[in-house]
């Protein structure tokens, strides 16, 4: 850690650590962000629902390969004004019958309705998994940017601390003769300016902590662990492993390709249902009287002449749904591709900008302030000049936190595009 410190008039000595040096982006930090994904998985309603959703089309699959039921038929034939079903009032002709009938539809369309179920259970299965990778990304870049104003809380409060050492060198300065009031009243405007603007990151933070409350299905108030932590992944992949990544594992591709292959099934089944079904029925039936019983057994086809009104319609249906989806599944992909470019970019950017804040920017922001306040206090530049350069440097300071949390963020908006967990 790089310690600064400045001997200053009234025995008041200023010690403060860059916070760059503080914390590198890649050092392990305590993480409560894991037990906190394990919690979403639990509780999240909305991913309950999705994966109820699946256990729905699975029970689905089963029926939909199985035959029509059978029908079972019971008949009697005798005169109009004889009560049915009873012999000794029945007529000489009069007859009993009974009937079974079995529908079977053409060879390969329960098949087809089988596998176009299971299709769409996959179809469905993606789609679960899809939402629990934003659900998970929503709560990583929450809970990052939560973490962003604890932390941005913790440097307003260091710099007010330090704020308040200066007012009280400006006082001294002016009870000696050697500084003017109106840097008292500069350092208290700063210090009122700095209140303010702590009680909005502390509004907003809050505001962060129902949001991740709501995502566990939690209590709008229930209290965050007090440790805060997350470890962010070594190295980024370069953006061509990552769109390669992204075409392979991203779930809403997998879910887009598995609805187009329920497209390319319900066409070949709305083509084969031009086809007849058939029918048999056997009956038995017996005259009243000594006869005996006898049989009968009828083949019947369903001709489906009606086909240009009815199934050829079903085939053009089912030809723009499966264009649709393979639209779909372009769009998805190109949106992707996309995004990935897009998040790395940030992440890039922000991981450049970060290490400019603490190689570069932050040093010499804090040697400025050094300087000033060294020429204060010898008479050589006035209060406002240090107001300046602390300003600046809490400034950066901000920034580098901002930019910190960006990145991380951008980490977290990757992990559903490509599968890989670069933030825990």
């Amino acid at each position: 850690m790089h310690l600064h410190a400045l001997a200053l008039v009234a025995g008041i000595t200023i010690v403060w650590a860059a916070p760059g040096a503080a914390q590198t982006i890649d050092a392990p930090a305590p993480s409560n962000l894991a037990a906190l994904v394990e919690e979403l998985d639990r509780n999240n309603p909305e991913l309950k629902a999705a994966r109820r959703d699946v256990d729905m089309r699975v029970a689905r699959v089963a029926p939909a390969g199985a035959p029509p039921d059978p029908s079972l038929s019971v008949g009697y034939m005798s005169g109009l004004l004889r009560p049915p079903f009873f012999p000794s009032a029945s007529t000489a002709n009069s007859f009993r019958q009974v009937g079974l009938s079995q529908e079977i539809p053409f060879p390969g369309k329960l098949g087809l309705q089988r596998q176009i179920a299971a299709t769409e259970a996959e179809a469905e299965r993606w789609h679960a998994q899809d939402l629990r990778a934003r659900l998970v990304a929503d709560l990583k870049t929450t809970y990052v940017e939560y973490v962003y104003f604890t932390r941005s809380l913790d440097v307003l409060q260091r710099n007010k601390a330090r704020l308040e050492q200066f007012r009280r060198i400006a006082e001294a300065q002016f009870r000696v003769g050697r500084g003017l009031q109106q840097d008292v009243l500069k350092a208290q405007v700063e210090i009122s300016m700095m209140l303010e603007r702590q009680a909005m990151f502390a509004e907003r933070r809050e505001a962060l902590r129902a949001e991740i409350n709501g995502l566990l299905f939690r209590p709008p108030d229930t209290p965050l662990a007090g440790t805060l932590g997350y470890e962010p992944a070594p190295t980024l992949p370069p953006l061509d492993d990552l769109r390669r990544l992204a075409h392979q594992h991203y779930p809403a591709l997998r879910r887009d390709e598995r609805a187009i292959e329920r497209g390319q099934q319900a066409l070949l089944l709305a083509r084969k249902d031009v086809l007849p079904d058939f029918a048999v029925t056997v009956t038995s039936q017996q005259f009243v009287g000594d006869m005996p019983w006898m049989y009968g057994v009828d083949f019947m086809v369903k001709l489906p002449i009606f086909w240009q009104r009815r199934q050829r319609p079903m085939i053009a249906e089912a030809t723009a749904a499966l264009d649709a989806g393979q639209r779909m599944r372009d769009n998805t992909l190109s949106t992707a591709m996309a995004r990935t470019a897009g998040e790395y970019l940030a992440a890039t950017t922000s991981r450049r900008l970060v290490d400019l804040y603490e190689d570069s920017i932050l040093p010499q922001a804090q040697l400025a302030l050094e300087s000033a306040l060294a020429s204060y206090q010898v008479g050589r530049a006035d209060f406002l000049n240090v107001l300046t350069n602390f300003i600046t440097v809490l400034s950066y300071e901000l920034n580098f936190e901002e930019q910190t949390a960006r990145y991380h963020q951008a980490l977290a908006r990757l992990e559903p595009l490509t599968g890989l967990p670069l933030i825990r």
